[in-house]
């Protein structure tokens, strides 16, 4: 999360295309060999970066500042889900844990991650069951409403209602001292990801300031 969060903060700080372009690029090569992707996803997300290059161009008149603002956007969005697609839940609750965050913050954290894959799912059962009925979501938005939010905010309910029994037939207490079967410990992957990860703030931060550098000299 640490590494996120950094990653996320250096993409704001650069202000060179070249830059951005190589920060973005590693990041990709790590999302496209460590997460596995649906190519609908992709598409989509490629449709969506190609219409807004073509919206900034149009409307600044400066290709160059369009891939920019294009590059900083996916430097940005790119960390979250290769942290979510690296991390199993478990090692994320057992790394908040031993951090010493409050138990219910753990909680909420753990709650809303286990949450959005499973809100996925329903949305997608709905759309179908939809599309089985003879309704179109996605071409009669006006079916919206009816056809995907009611349902969904049910859904969200039912969720909500069975992770609250479920606790508390399991005794549940924020209060108490948690267990853990697995503890934390630093190993020889996490010395590796570390280092990895300051060379390319080094490397990218070389092309953002340190060739400027020389050329100014």
């Amino acid at each position: 999360m640490i590494t996120c969060v950094v990653l996320i903060g250096f993409a704001f700080l650069l202000q060179n295309i070249y830059s951005v372009g190589s920060l973005v690029g590693i990041l990709l090569i790590l999302l496209f060999t460590q997460v596995t992707l649906q190519t609908k996803t992709l598409i989509r997300v490629s449709l969506v970066i190609t219409f807004f290059v073509a919206l900034s161009t149009w409307l600044l008149g400066d290709l160059e500042k369009s891939l920019f603002s294009a590059l900083r956007l996916l430097a940005i969005a790119i960390p979250a889900p290769l942290l979510a697609g690296t991390t199993p839940p478990a090692d994320l609750i057992r790394t908040l844990q031993a951090a010493r965050l409050p138990s219910f913050l753990t909680l909420s954290l753990m709650l809303i991650w286990r949450f959005l894959p499973i809100i996925q799912q329903e949305t997608q059962r709905i759309i179908d069951a939809n599309r089985l009925r003879g309704v179109n979501l996605s071409l009669q938005p006006q079916h919206w409403f009816k056809g995907l939010f009611i349902p969904l905010v049910f859904q969200i309910v039912a969720y909500a209602d069975d992770v609250t029994i479920g606790l508390q037939t399991r005794g549940y207490d924020p209060a108490l001292p948690r267990s853990n079967s697995k503890p934390l410990t630093w190993k020889i992957k996490d010395l590796v990801f570390g280092v990895g990860v300051v060379l390319i703030l080094l490397g990218v931060g070389y092309i953002e300031w340190g060739m400027q550098a020389n050329i100014v000299n």
